[in-house]
Protein backbone atom coordinates (compact mmCIF):
# COMPACT_ATOMS: atom_id res chain seq x y z
CA UNK A 1 0.00 0.00 0.00
CA UNK A 2 1.51 3.12 -0.99
CA UNK A 3 0.62 6.97 -0.99
CA UNK A 4 -0.45 7.02 -4.83
CA UNK A 5 -3.40 4.43 -4.26
CA UNK A 6 -4.53 5.99 -0.67
CA UNK A 7 -4.59 9.30 -2.96
CA UNK A 8 -6.65 7.67 -5.69
CA UNK A 9 -8.97 6.03 -3.69
CA UNK A 10 -9.20 8.37 -0.56
CA UNK A 11 -13.15 8.36 -0.69
CA UNK A 12 -14.09 5.01 -0.61
CA UNK A 13 -11.14 5.11 1.80
CA UNK A 14 -13.74 7.18 3.89
CA UNK A 15 -16.15 5.46 2.86
CA UNK A 16 -14.92 2.40 4.50
CA UNK A 17 -14.31 4.15 7.87
CA UNK A 18 -17.96 5.43 7.80
CA UNK A 19 -19.41 2.07 7.13
CA UNK A 20 -17.28 0.17 10.01
CA UNK A 21 -18.45 2.53 12.59
CA UNK A 22 -21.94 2.62 11.72
CA UNK A 23 -22.16 -1.14 11.56
CA UNK A 24 -20.27 -1.21 15.14
CA UNK A 25 -23.22 1.05 16.29
CA UNK A 26 -26.22 -0.61 14.35
CA UNK A 27 -25.26 -4.32 14.79
CA UNK A 28 -25.11 -4.07 19.04
CA UNK A 29 -28.58 -2.76 18.75
CA UNK A 30 -30.31 -5.51 16.30
CA UNK A 31 -28.63 -7.89 18.89
CA UNK A 32 -30.73 -6.03 21.73
CA UNK A 33 -33.48 -6.01 20.15
CA UNK A 34 -33.56 -10.51 19.70
CA UNK A 35 -35.83 -12.29 21.69
CA UNK A 36 -33.37 -13.91 23.53
CA UNK A 37 -31.20 -10.62 24.65
CA UNK A 38 -35.01 -9.34 25.57
CA UNK A 39 -35.55 -12.46 27.70
CA UNK A 40 -32.15 -12.65 29.35
CA UNK A 41 -32.55 -8.62 30.07
CA UNK A 42 -36.25 -9.27 32.14
CA UNK A 43 -34.64 -12.34 33.50
CA UNK A 44 -31.86 -10.69 35.36
CA UNK A 45 -34.16 -8.13 35.95
CA UNK A 46 -36.11 -10.04 37.80
CA UNK A 47 -33.44 -12.17 39.60
CA UNK A 48 -32.11 -8.69 41.24
CA UNK A 49 -35.72 -7.82 42.34
CA UNK A 50 -35.48 -11.63 44.02
CA UNK A 51 -32.34 -10.55 45.53
CA UNK A 52 -33.16 -7.15 46.98
CA UNK A 53 -36.51 -9.08 48.18
CA UNK A 54 -34.63 -11.48 49.83
CA UNK A 55 -32.15 -8.78 51.44
CA UNK A 56 -35.48 -6.68 52.92
CA UNK A 57 -36.58 -9.99 53.99
CA UNK A 58 -33.56 -10.56 56.03
CA UNK A 59 -33.41 -7.07 57.35
CA UNK A 60 -37.39 -7.44 57.86
CA UNK A 61 -36.41 -10.60 60.61
CA UNK A 62 -33.60 -8.39 61.96
CA UNK A 63 -35.73 -5.68 63.14
CA UNK A 64 -38.50 -8.18 64.05
CA UNK A 65 -36.17 -9.91 66.55
CA UNK A 66 -34.67 -6.89 67.82
CA UNK A 67 -37.91 -5.01 68.55
CA UNK A 68 -39.03 -8.09 70.33
CA UNK A 69 -35.16 -8.13 72.83
CA UNK A 70 -35.91 -4.85 73.48
CA UNK A 71 -39.65 -5.49 74.11
CA UNK A 72 -38.51 -8.27 76.52
CA UNK A 73 -35.94 -5.80 78.39
CA UNK A 74 -38.52 -2.24 78.01
CA UNK A 75 -38.29 -1.46 81.77
CA UNK A 76 -34.36 -0.71 80.81
CA UNK A 77 -34.83 0.27 77.39
CA UNK A 78 -35.33 4.22 76.46
CA UNK A 79 -38.64 4.96 75.17
CA UNK A 80 -37.16 6.98 72.39
CA UNK A 81 -35.25 3.88 71.59
CA UNK A 82 -38.18 1.60 71.62
CA UNK A 83 -40.14 3.98 69.41
CA UNK A 84 -36.92 3.75 66.83
CA UNK A 85 -37.03 -0.26 66.63
CA UNK A 86 -40.78 -0.28 66.28
CA UNK A 87 -40.65 2.61 63.33
CA UNK A 88 -38.13 0.32 61.94
CA UNK A 89 -39.88 -2.52 61.75
CA UNK A 90 -42.86 -0.99 60.14
CA UNK A 91 -40.39 0.69 57.53
CA UNK A 92 -38.95 -2.99 57.04
CA UNK A 93 -41.75 -4.40 56.48
CA UNK A 94 -42.90 -1.61 54.12
CA UNK A 95 -39.96 -2.27 51.90
CA UNK A 96 -40.92 -6.14 51.97
CA UNK A 97 -44.44 -5.16 50.35
CA UNK A 98 -42.99 -3.00 48.10
CA UNK A 99 -40.04 -5.55 46.81
CA UNK A 100 -42.51 -8.04 46.48
CA UNK A 101 -44.86 -6.69 44.40
CA UNK A 102 -41.71 -5.49 42.48
CA UNK A 103 -41.07 -9.09 42.19
CA UNK A 104 -44.63 -9.79 40.67
CA UNK A 105 -44.16 -7.61 38.21
CA UNK A 106 -41.06 -8.62 36.88
CA UNK A 107 -42.19 -12.28 36.76
CA UNK A 108 -45.15 -10.55 34.73
CA UNK A 109 -42.77 -8.91 32.36
CA UNK A 110 -41.11 -12.50 32.27
CA UNK A 111 -44.28 -14.03 31.55
CA UNK A 112 -45.11 -11.02 28.31
CA UNK A 113 -41.55 -11.54 26.87
CA UNK A 114 -42.39 -15.30 26.63
CA UNK A 115 -45.92 -15.02 25.22
CA UNK A 116 -44.92 -12.23 23.10
CA UNK A 117 -41.38 -13.34 21.22
CA UNK A 118 -41.81 -17.00 21.37
CA UNK A 119 -43.53 -19.33 19.53
CA UNK A 120 -46.34 -21.31 21.22
CA UNK A 121 -44.46 -24.55 21.34
CA UNK A 122 -41.63 -23.16 23.34
CA UNK A 123 -44.13 -21.28 26.02
CA UNK A 124 -44.15 -24.50 28.70
CA UNK A 125 -40.38 -24.90 28.54
CA UNK A 126 -39.33 -21.65 28.98
CA UNK A 127 -41.45 -21.29 31.88
CA UNK A 128 -40.55 -23.77 33.59
CA UNK A 129 -37.28 -22.97 33.31
CA UNK A 130 -37.43 -19.54 34.29
CA UNK A 131 -40.49 -19.49 36.17
CA UNK A 132 -40.79 -22.58 38.27
CA UNK A 133 -43.35 -21.87 40.93
CA UNK A 134 -45.47 -21.40 37.74
CA UNK A 135 -47.91 -24.68 38.37
CA UNK A 136 -50.92 -24.52 36.39
CA UNK A 137 -53.79 -25.68 38.94
CA UNK A 138 -55.65 -28.49 37.78
CA UNK A 139 -58.63 -27.69 39.77
CA UNK A 140 -61.84 -26.70 37.47
CA UNK A 141 -62.63 -22.84 38.35
CA UNK A 142 -65.44 -21.91 40.92
CA UNK A 143 -66.34 -19.39 42.70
Amino acid sequence: MNADILQSNWAAWLALGAILIAVAVIVPRLLQRTSSAKLKRVTRDMARARKALRKATRACRKAETRLERMTRRQERVKPRLLQEAKDALEDAKSLQKILGDKVLVTENHVRRVIYDEFPPTAHDRLRKKYLPQDIKDKRPFSF
